[in-house]
């Protein structure tokens, strides 16, 4: 092929370089070779560029950016020994010259089928190109052009490779088209009115109220979430929502509702094989949506593995053609997902990608128990008018205009789940106010729902017992532990008692938590004793507990660790503590301890050591 293709007029040097590079391979040839290469490490023996070459032809036949296929080449290049790695210049050559190769190969060579493209949607100077479907069931690409909204059936990728819409999946028996994906329907799209965010936010949390039965902030974040996911690709990472209940709850209802107004929604069971799975998510790149996915599999499961690379860019799935063995696929699983589960994920990792919520059977008399057939019509429309606005404002979205998190007390988690959302409410006048007030009503709901957990109610009666709100002087076990109205130490037997629970309990859950059953030297009416009590080992897991655990209606979130719960080594003032006020940046980390975690059977006293107060 290189032969033929050099006696060819109208090439330059770049083009004779690239050519050249190919070593007489067809293209095929080529693209299997660096889709084997991307697998492995650097072979030291081997030629790097032509190595790294091959790779770049293989990323960039497969429709990765230039910007993706460079950092790949980075990410390889670090594996290699110093004196043997590339610059970043010399990457860009590579880049550029398997960037000609695969140009030359679709003008010249008559022997290599012209390279045709299967995209869901793409950018190209600065404009987003989407898929549509016609009534009649034809394809084509929607974009703006002067302010208005334009089709065609093929286009030209920033590559300039052919590109046409993929279609959707005939049924093998009835010959049908399975609607599978939610895709903007051309003639609604071609006339939607381009709304503002104001008024698109309202239409959608209606639509949303008529059929689901929601928290208003609830509806808030369903609404940012949905729009956020046509914008996902301008992020780095995706958070996935979650809802989670036993059958009957309604989760599945709240499912359906919510991703049909997301970006492409594709519906898939959890009894749906994974690769079938990823096969389509590949296609058609858009918000998987998974119902009565019983994911009880830890981190080897492979779906729990899809999603928890799926949170974000870059974190390729690779697997390896059973019938080639030689032959690997690639699989990107990032993007948006709502989940429907019964029981929560077995690997952490999964949880804390989620934005969870238990649905409660409604009350609501006005929601209809079923999806009346006008449902269909009403999200095809209402999906129009959000692609409309996508396309109108695809350009002013980037990842640097997230917007800030500085609400006082947000939690990490809570800021890495919604900053990504936040890219959405840059288009909103008051997107900043909206983003605050909503952090700081997650949070409290967040530390509402926390405190009433077993950890919670707990720690909080272990609170109320050492300020005095519970009273325990009377009482004829537990009275000799104060010393002139005020209680000295709380015990593990104290809690116990009154919560009805075994001591292994309760120093499981408060040593959870961060507490410490240590001996603490206190005075008491008898006189002075060594007491096994439950204490806080320093200030700064004061104050981690109090965040994570402690919520007042009032609004007062902040106050100091009473005496009688200290460990010898607590400091009221600590280096990055104010003593009057909660700074959750500073507790990031937690500091070494003294003493010993409250573990499971530890009896809660022991005052075998008795002094005279007079000593």
């Amino acid at each position: 092929m290189t032969v033929a293709m050099n006696v060819q007029s109208g090439f330059n040097e770049k083009d004779r370089r690239a050519l050249i590079m190919a070593n007489d391979r067809s293209f095929s040839k080529v693209k299997d070779s660096g889709a084997y290469l991307v697998t492995e490490d650097p072979d030291e023996e081997a030629d790097n560029f032509q190595e790294f070459w091959d790779i770049a032809v293989y990323l960039l036949a497969s429709r990765r950016s230039s910007d993706s296929v460079i950092r790949t080449l980075q990410k390889r290049n670090k594996k290699m020994k110093e004196f043997q790695q590339l610059d970043y210049e010399t990457l860009q050559e590579i880049k550029d010259l398997a960037f000609r190769y695969i140009d030359t190969v679709k003008k010249f060579d008559d022997s290599e089928e012209e390279t045709v493209r299967h995209i869901p949607y793409f950018e190209k100077e600065g404009r987003l190109y989407l898929t549509c479907i016609s009534r009649d069931d034809r394809y084509s690409y929607a974009h703006l052009q002067d302010g208005k909204v334009v089709f065609s059936t093929e286009e030209t990728d920033p590559s300039g490779i052919l590109t046409v819409p993929p279609e959707l999946p005939i049924h093998q028996d009835r010959g049908t088209t399975s609607y599978i994906v939610g895709i903007p329907l051309t003639d609604l799209l071609e006339k939607a009115e381009l709304l503002s965010p104001g008024e698109l936010f309202t239409r959608m949390r209606d639509h949303l109220h008529r059929y689901i039965d929601a928290s208003e902030r609830d509806y808030e974040l369903f609404v940012y979430y949905a729009l956020y996911s046509w914008y996902f690709q301008k992020c780095n990472t995706t958070p996935y929502i979650r809802f989670i209940g036993d059958t009957g709850k309604g989760k599945s209802r709240f499912l359906k509702v919510i991703s049909n107004l997301c970006f492409y929604p594709i519906r898939a069971s959890g009894a749906s094989s994974i690769s079938g799975i990823m096969r389509f998510k590949e296609r058609w790149m858009g918000t998987l949506q998974i119902d009565e996915s019983d994911l009880r599999g830890d981190q080897s499961d492979k779906l729990i593995k899809y999603l928890n690379l799926g949170f974000e860019k870059e974190n390729y799935l690779l697997l390896t053609d059973k019938n080639e063995l030689s032959k690997v696929h690639l699989f990107d699983p990032f993007g948006p997902k709502i989940i429907a589960m019964r029981q929560p994920f077995l690997d952490t990792a999964t949880e804390g990608r989620c934005l969870s919520f238990s649905p409660d059977e409604t009350t609501r008399k006005d929601i209809p128990p079923e999806l009346p057939a006008r449902y269909a019509e009403e999200v095809a429309e209402l999906r129009a008018l959000i692609a409309r606005f996508t396309l109108e404002h695809w350009s002013e979205i980037s990842e640097d205009s997230m917007l800030s998190c500085s609400g006082k007390g947000i939690e990490g988690r809570l800021k890495q789940m919604a900053r990504p959302l936040s890219v959405i409410l840059t288009l909103f006048p008051d997107g900043q106010e909206r983003f605050t007030e909503y952090l700081n009503a997650r949070q409290k709901e967040i530390k509402r729902t926390r405190a009433e957990s077993s950890e919670g109610m707990m720690f909080n009666y272990v609170l109320s017992l050492a300020q005095g709100e519970e009273n325990l002087m009377v009482d004829p076990e537990f009275g000799k532990y104060y010393y002139e109205g005020k209680i000295q130490v709380v015990s593990s037997k104290m809690v116990a008692t009154a919560l009805r629970c075994s001591f292994k309990t309760v120093n499981r859950t408060l040593g959870g938590i961060g507490m410490v059953s240590e001996q603490k030297r206190v005075q008491t009416a008898t006189g002075q004793k060594n007491i096994r009590a439950i204490l806080v080992p320093n200030r700064k897991k004061w104050v981690e507990i109090m965040q994570r655990y402690y919520y007042d209606e009032s609004g007062e979130e902040f106050f100091e660790c009473p005496e009688c719960l200290r460990g010898p080594e607590y400091q009221t003032r600590q280096s990055g503590f104010a003593d009057n006020r909660f700074n959750s940046e500073s507790c990031k980390s937690t500091e070494e301890i003294s003493g010993t975690v409250l573990s499971a059977g530890e009896e809660g006293f022991d005052d075998t050591i008795s002094h005279n107060p007079s000593e």
